[in-house]
């Protein structure tokens, strides 16, 4: 099961104890307080890979900073905690639990995001000496980490994006891919959002690719269709819809009204007949997105309308 949005309950580790102690050398029985500060306790972070396309694997994963050691004598101060380091893929969020505010979140593969700051070590006696004592037997405790309860969200991170619903005819992925796809092919591509590598005149481009089918009451159903959310542009391939695609339009187009977006430029939208007039959709940024339809008579006019999108060429 293709798991997107996660709520995990994070907490830093517990700093390590400061030390009592009290130097004891030869020749120098009263050789004063000596006690180590406590470690710091790890952090929880959120760490970018794209070997990961999904969170299901944070579902029963540790989410607490490992605690700081205690301090030592002779100032020896304790080690650190060990980091706590959940892997997500590139375009994930962090959002407070109730998704008011967003923490951060990951857009490369290595890039951190701080979830909970791991607790200060506590201090050793030296630090309570004083003129007039000169013997504290006394140290710090070490602190709690932060608690969080955090809200992951991931959207694949596309510049690009092709949105397609799967039938037999016109689909420009078999095309894109320049071979042909079988049942278990489409699984694959139905299942979640897919990386699909295409080459255009030499050059390789990385374009995300969403699958929809036309449901039981016959409109097209776009299940993962929120991850638009940071592609810059999309096209929407209703081709293959034939005369469908007048039906299917008005509860797509009431979609992406609600959908929110970060970057959005345009979305052009393909069809064998004119669907609607050009207009403009308000993204998170408080930019405008514009969204057109483009004609298209056959497979081939729709694979050079993807293509000048894909290339930054202008669609007319």
């Amino acid at each position: 099961m293709f798991l997107d949005e996660l709520s995990v309950n994070v907490r830093g580790g517990r700093g390590g104890d400061g030390c009592v102690h009290f130097a004891r050398r030869k020749y120098q029985p009263f050789g004063g307080p000596d006690g180590g500060d406590g470690g710091a306790g790890g952090d929880v972070l959120l760490v970018g890979a794209r070997q990961v396309d999904a969170l299901d694997h944070l579902q029963l994963r540790r989410t607490i900073g490992g605690g700081g050691s205690n301090g030592e004598g002779k100032l020896r101060t304790g080690a650190r905690g060990a980091d706590c380091e959940l892997e997500v893929p590139p375009g994930t969020l962090a959002l407070t639990g109730t998704a008011d505010a967003e923490r951060g979140c990951v857009t490369a593969s290595g890039e951190r995001v701080l979830l909970a700051r791991g607790g200060r070590g506590g201090k050793g006696n030296p630090h309570f000496a004083t003129g007039g004592r000169r013997a504290p037997k006394q140290a710090e405790s070490g602190r709690d980490g932060e608690q969080a309860n955090c809200l992951l969200r991931y959207r694949i991170y596309a510049g690009t994006m092709l949105i397609e619903p799967r039938m037999e005819e016109f689909p420009l992925l078999p095309r894109l891919l320049k071979r042909e796809l079988h049942e278990a092919d489409w699984q694959l591509y139905c299942s979640k959002p897919r990386w699909v590598r295409i080459i255009h005149d030499y050059h390789p481009f990385d374009v995300a690719y969403i699958a929809g089918e036309i449901g039981e009451d016959g409109q097209l159903e776009i299940p993962f269709l929120h991850h638009l959310y940071w592609a810059e542009s999309a096209v929407i391939n209703l081709q293959p819809l034939e005369e469908l695609a007048p039906e299917c339009w008005p509860e797509l187009h009431g979609r992406l009204l609600e959908l929110p977006l970060r970057r959005c430029r345009n979305i052009t939208v393909i069809s064998d007949r004119q669907l609607f007039e050009p207009w403009r959709l308000e993204t998170e940024g408080g930019e405008a997105a514009e969204v057109s339809c483009a004609t298209a008579g056959s497979a081939d006019d729709s694979i050079a309308v993807f293509t000048s999108q894909l290339t930054g060429g202008t669609v007319s």
